[in-house]
């Protein structure tokens, strides 16, 4: 390009009245110093952005993102860097434009990196999207482990596949949820079943108890439990007929009545054998 050409399109871009105009002659410059300065400066956005779209300084546009006001510009600028590093610096700032973060943490593909981000971002949002992103199984499992959030840490469980770390968390943590979580996520029947006789809250065990198929598993926990969630929830996965009628002749009425229930769409002629023993009790007393 000859020097008077590029003062023409210097001039164009710089002080044309119409927008788009200045923006015709923006596409056509390479120098990034003038680039900086239209991106920076120009009083029209469509102008700045299209700049943005020219530049390939990584530093410049981490300063556009940091310091201009409109959003698509800011976003345009992310969307050209590639260093997890400044990708990094732009996730963890607090920012008023949650998909602003969104977006850096989205284009960051170090494991590690990601990593940090969880740790020092102070939105949950960006931190989840970070986790989201994580593969790295003994990453995930610290953050099960350690996270100060027990959102965190559920989140990080949701992605880890190694049953046995997971059984860990559930048997483990302090916090109920994160134990309901983790138990969601097994499926060996005896962890099951040892989580659902002792967890020292109800709900974790009523979580394992809605994964349990064993019909004897779930028979002890209707004889054992001390909660009456727990042993509703448990005779309700219970299908063998004569532990139901076993229930169903009990000492808990609530228990005894839900199962014939169970029966009665089972087996009716069961039901009404019941009935027949139940009356006939009644007449001898």
């Amino acid at each position: 390009m000859e020097n008077t050409d590029f003062e023409e399109i210097k001039e164009n871009a710089l002080h044309h009245i119409d927008y788009l105009i200045r923006a015709d002659y923006v596409r056509k410059i390479n120098d990034e110093a003038l680039l900086g300065e239209i991106a920076e400066n120009d009083p029209d956005y469509y102008v700045r952005l299209t700049a943005v779209g020219n530049i390939k300084d990584e530093q410049l546009l981490l300063k556009i993102v940091n310091n201009d006001m409109d959003y698509y510009v800011r976003l345009g600028a992310i969307k050209k860097i590639n260093d997890d590093n400044l990708l990094y610096a732009i996730a963890i700032k607090i920012d008023e434009d949650y998909y602003i973060c969104k977006e850096a943490v989205s284009r960051i593909k170090d494991q590690q990196i990601l990593y940090k981000v969880v740790n020092d971002a102070s939105d949950k949002d960006v931190k989840s999207i970070a986790i989201n992103m994580i593969s790295n199984q003994e990453i995930l499992y610290d953050i099960a482990r350690n996270a100060d959030d027990f959102y965190v840490r559920t989140d990080a469980i949701k992605r880890i596949t190694d049953e046995t770390i997971i059984a860990s968390i559930a048997e483990k943590d302090d916090d109920y949820y994160v134990r309901a979580i983790a138990t969601q996520q097994i499926s060996n029947p005896e962890t099951l079943f040892s989580i659902a006789m002792n967890d020292r809250d109800y709900y974790v065990r009523k979580e394992a108890v809605q994964k349990i198929t064993n019909q004897q598993y779930l028979m002890d926990i209707i004889e054992n439990d001390m909660d009456a969630y727990v042993r509703k929830s448990a005779l309700e996965r219970l299908t063998d007929k004569d532990m139901l009628l076993l229930v169903a002749n009990g000492n808990d009425r609530l228990l005894a009545r839900n199962a014939l229930h169970i029966l009665e769409d089972l087996d009716k002629p069961s039901v009404e054998n019941i009935q027949d023993s139940n009356e006939q009790s009644q007449n001898n007393i």
